[in-house]
């Protein structure tokens, strides 16, 4: 095959999986697919071993983060922590039904509502009864609690820097845009089989019918 044709090909193949293709994307992805493979590509064991060490370290660094951001957060006296990724997350989304908000957050129901609930309370979000079902009601982020982000943003962003110092930005970007289809399936995904038992939600995601 000449490599023109090749690299269309792969050109195809990476559009396909990716929501911005741009140059400087597909050639991250075209150098790792060109890393060196597992040992055994074939053995499922080593397959779930590589995705539990890979899981440690992401879960690891969450972790750290979370530590930080915690002791930023009461360092500065503003609400809990949790207040700012539910705001974070309603801000990105727009308005929305409370149970589209917990979706997001991929949390229980009662715990969601608690979070939601007392930000009401204190003003950073409103709700309103859905013009197009009475039953249900509408959120979204007031300049209250815009207001609100913009303090838990100057900590995060000093949070961020603590926890990848010493990383370059260049692996920085590569782990970004090589695990960014694996979070948007997920994102999908997990929201689609959430209260299903766990036998036929782990079929359903291996099967890629969800």
């Amino acid at each position: 095959m000449k490599p023109i044709v090749q690299l269309v090909d792969e050109w195809a193949a990476f559009e396909a999986v990716s929501e911005q293709p741009t140059v400087e994307a597909f050639c991250r992805y075209y150098l790792q697919k060109q890393r060196p493979k597992p040992k055994h590509p074939d053995k499922k064991g080593e397959r779930i071993m590589n995705g539990a060490y890979l899981l440690k370290i992401l879960g690891r660094i969450l972790s750290a983060y979370s530590l930080y951001f915690r002791s930023a957060v009461n360092h500065i006296g503003v609400p809990p922590a949790e207040s700012f990724y539910y705001l974070n997350g309603l801000l990105h989304l727009g308005e929305v039904r409370k149970s589209d908000l917990i979706n997001y957050m991929f949390a229980e129901t009662t715990t969601g509502m608690d979070v939601i609930n007392r930000l009401i309370r204190e003003s950073k979000i409103d709700e309103r009864t859905s013009p197009d079902d009475k039953r249900a009601k509408l959120i979204k982020i007031t300049e209250k609690g815009i207001a609100a982000l913009d303090d838990y943003y100057k900590i995060s962003g000093k949070v961020v820097e603590m926890t990848f110092k010493g990383v370059d930005d260049d692996i920085l970007t590569d782990c970004y845009e090589m695990l960014k289809y694996c979070e948007q399936r997920n994102s999908t995904v997990a929201i689609e089989l959430k209260n299903k038992p766990f036998d036929q939600m782990y079929e359903l995601a291996m099967a890629d019918k969800a």
